[in-house]
């Protein structure tokens, strides 16, 4: 795991108006509140796994508020899954309240507001979900937010199993390799969410998921080759391409943005390698399947607000 976060160079009488400065600028908006401010510590390690963020973190007691100033300021919505190791937390939200401790876990959606207290100094794992996905799967979130999922149960011990292994690896995992990884943990908790919720898998929907997990892989591993396709990727793993689009919709994307931003993403890696810092734009542009500079450039500055150029310069500047 990578350390995102940690207060070990601050002074303890500092830590917590620190953390919480940093937490609601940068993080996301909530108000915090501490009993025990001289006492307080914090550091969070994680990783973003492509759009799926997993780590485990480290709280003294404090209390937190979700309102309504602070989802208007927001732009992360993931669905929050908070698994303790240690210690405790209270968590209401949408008239459900519950106490969570070792062996359980919650989820709460920032997209209303929503309270949490940490009653004893805890150590968990996060995971954030992205909402859509879990949404579209599980329907009306709001029956099973801040509600107690046990771990004795065999999905939920499962899915969490997998959280925690996947945690331990994610530092050596390839791009490609943790995007399909929190997929599938994100598809693991989202069927434990399901069928809380009062849903059964069935086997349509297994095969479904199935489906959509090897469609974007075959995307993933050919996103180079120049004539890649919905057709391609639906021959590839057995299904009409009408079939496909509807596959790939249930997931969040279509097929044509989802190849563009995972080919700008490539492109934008290679621009800032300092071992290919020899390939011309154009180059870059053609060895990540774009029919044309111009093009190229085009849909780069829409995704990251400067030309191909300008990020290659911005990122020899920062490195100086």
């Amino acid at each position: 795991m990578s350390t995102i976060f940690t207060l070990n160079d601050t002074p303890a009488a500092k830590r917590f108006s620190y953390f919480r400065d940093v937490v609601e600028s940068f993080y996301i908006p909530i108000g915090l509140a501490c009993d025990k401010p001289e006492r307080f510590n914090a550091w969070v390690k994680g990783n973003e796994l492509g759009g799926v963020s997993v780590g485990t973190c480290f709280l003294s007691e404090q209390r937190v508020s979700r309102k309504r100033e602070h989802i208007v300021r927001s732009e992360d919505d993931r669905i929050k899954l908070i698994m303790p190791l240690t210690g405790a937390i209270a968590s209401s939200q949408d008239s459900n309240s519950t106490l969570i401790r070792p062996g359980e876990f919650y989820v709460t959606d920032p997209t209303r507001t929503y309270e949490e207290c940490i009653v004893e100094d805890m150590t968990f794992v996060y995971m954030l979900l992205p909402r859509d996905h879990v949404v579209s799967q599980v329907g009306r979130i709001e029956r099973i937010t801040a509600t107690r999922f046990d771990l004795t149960q065999p999905y939920a011990r499962l899915a969490t199993d997998f959280v925690k292994n996947l945690i331990s690896v994610a530092n050596s995992l390839t791009e490609t390799q943790a995007k399909h990884a929190a997929s599938i943990a994100t598809d693991l908790i989202t069927m434990v969410l399901w069928e809380h919720a009062g849903g059964v898998p069935s086997h349509s929907t297994i095969r479904r998921s199935t489906l959509f997990h090897r469609a974007k892989a075959f995307i993933d591993e050919h996103l180079e080759d120049w004539d890649l396709s919905l057709a391609k990727v639906a021959a590839a793993v057995g299904v009409s391409t009408r079939y496909l689009s509807g596959l790939l919709a249930e997931g969040g994307f279509s097929y044509q943005r989802y190849v563009l931003e995972q080919r700008l993403w490539h492109s934008a890696k290679k621009l800032v390698d300092p071992r290919l810092v020899h390939l011309t734009i154009e180059q870059v542009a053609r060895e990540c399947s774009f029919g044309n500079s111009a093009h190229f450039s085009r849909a780069f500055r829409a995704r990251f607000g400067m030309s191909p150029r300008e990020y290659r310069a911005s990122s020899v500047k920062d490195s100086a």
